[in-house]
């Protein structure tokens, strides 16, 4: 007779919560479960919007451009995670990852270290409009490539597995076609040169490495690579982007971690690259 009554009774009627009560609850949770919960009931939309809720999401040193650039937190938040904001004088840029509201940082190609970047005669700064920052970097011909950046894992989120990107336009490049770029992210010079890997502009094949009296286990190398390699991928923003290495970024601990893109063994020239600059970003799990 108790086990009969016990499961006649109703559910708990968490909407009788004091809204407070239930936006401490869902603060805990993450943006996307916010998002969900909020579909329960009026009373739970009103909790999951409150500023306690988002500003939990939203890392410490955000919270105050709130009154700046939007009404509400919930309103910043995705704000952020939609339009990078600009910092350090238009050199980097600030945004969020929608997921989990841990910072996305931009270093632009002004905030790299590119070798002979300020020579016209190898390297011009131009504006682009679909970049946005003030200039890019654009490759004239060089046979030495380099690009480097740093930053300080105190400007990152704690806790986090991030991979760093370089972001650019190779639509017009040459001299890049099939050839391994090494590219590396970590903290320190050690740690860099452990995770170097070979990279690729470019999927094309020249005359040095066409199929013409080459054996059927070139060919068949050659299409596992083009389909394994560590090749370019198209942005949103109409950029490319190309995976330089990942790092973890640890709690009450800060170090500078460096990126690199370089092709200096070749000899050979290339031109052409468009460098927009390195971004910054939290590593998908999936």
């Amino acid at each position: 007779m108790a086990v009969t009554e016990a499961t006649g009774r109703d559910d708990p009627d968490f909407s009788a919560l004091p809204e407070g009560c239930i936006a401490n609850v869902v603060s805990f949770t993450s943006p996307p479960d916010a998002c969900r919960i909020a579909s329960v009931s009026p009373v739970f939309k009103l909790a999951c919007d409150s500023d306690v809720v988002w500003a939990s999401f939203l890392p410490p040193d955000c919270r105050s451009m709130a009154s700046q650039s939007a009404s509400s937190m919930k309103e910043l938040y995705f704000s952020l995670c939609d339009h990078p904001v600009l910092i350090y004088d238009g050199k980097m840029s600030l945004s969020l990852d929608r997921h989990s509201g841990k910072k996305c940082i931009m270093l632009s190609a002004r905030a790299l270290s590119i070798t002979w970047g300020d020579t016209s005669r190898y390297w011009s700064w131009n504006h682009s409009p679909i970049s946005r920052f003030a200039e890019v970097a654009e490759l004239i011909r060089v046979c030495w490539l380099e690009i480097r950046g740093t930053i300080s894992s105190c400007m990152l989120s704690p806790g986090t597995l991030y991979a760093a990107y370089l972001v650019f336009d190779a639509s017009t490049s040459e001299g890049f076609e099939l050839r391994p770029i090494e590219v590396g992210a970590g903290f320190g010079g050690a740690e860099v040169g452990k995770q170097e890997r070979a990279a690729y502009v470019s999927r094309a094949m020249t005359a040095r490495f066409g199929f013409q009296g080459r054996s059927p286990w070139f060919a068949s190398a050659w299409l596992e690579l083009c389909e394994n390699g560590n090749f370019p991928k198209e942005r949103r923003d109409g950029w490319s982007e190309i995976e330089l290495g990942e790092f973890l970024t640890k709690d009450g601990e800060d170090g500078e971690v460096e990126m690199l893109f370089k092709e200096t063994k070749g000899g050979n020239w290339k031109s052409g690259l468009v460098v927009e600059g390195i971004e910054i970003r939290p590593k998908d799990r999936k």
